[in-house]
């Protein structure tokens, strides 16, 4: 069945905000707004899970708002200063007032202890939900792929054990 204009501009839109919300995130996160991305971008039943993709530590899971929030303002914010980060290479789907997203994304921070450089990437893997008009995060997954010292390369000390002390 062949769509029409009406349904097709619809999606754009909706792809589009979504690909605003992802960016959103990063902001906010980056700038340690943590009260208004929790608030205004997660759905109050979203839940989040960080992990390293290797299965080096154990899942950071949280579910509601409240303790999503206590994850970024204790562990985000005490791990990783200065930190900015971006997505890239989303993939969306969209069924009316919900989708399914993942993306890329890749940081520079500075080590809380030594004030060494950190990079990192990974891939998020999102659910959404449309909630009074508005996209917002219902489940965000972070697969991290790799965070080490700069100076010493993702590949000779991978994952969060250079951030841990491990």
């Amino acid at each position: 069945m062949e769509e029409n204009i009406t349904d097709r501009l619809q999606r754009l839109e909706d792809r589009e905000a979504i690909r605003e919300l992802q960016a959103t995130y990063c902001f906010l996160v980056d700038d340690g707004h943590f009260e208004e991305l929790v608030t205004c971008w997660f759905t109050h039943d979203a839940s989040c899970d960080f992990h390293d993709a290797a299965g080096a530590i154990s899942p950071l899971i949280s579910n509601g708002r409240a303790e999503i929030l206590g994850f970024f303002t204790g562990v985000v914010a005490v791990l990783l200063q200065d930190m900015s980060h971006t997505v890239h290479n989303e993939r969306i789907v969209i069924d009316g007032d919900t989708a399914a997203g993942e993306c890329y994304f890749e940081l520079t921070a500075k080590h809380p202890a030594t004030g060494d450089a950190v990079v990192g990437a990974g891939r998020y893997i999102d659910r959404y939900r449309r909630v009074d008009g508005r996209w917002q995060f219902s489940e965000r997954a972070a697969h991290i792929l790799h965070m080490a010292p700069l100076a010493e390369g993702w590949v000779q000390r991978p994952l969060l054990r250079a951030l841990t002390g491990g």
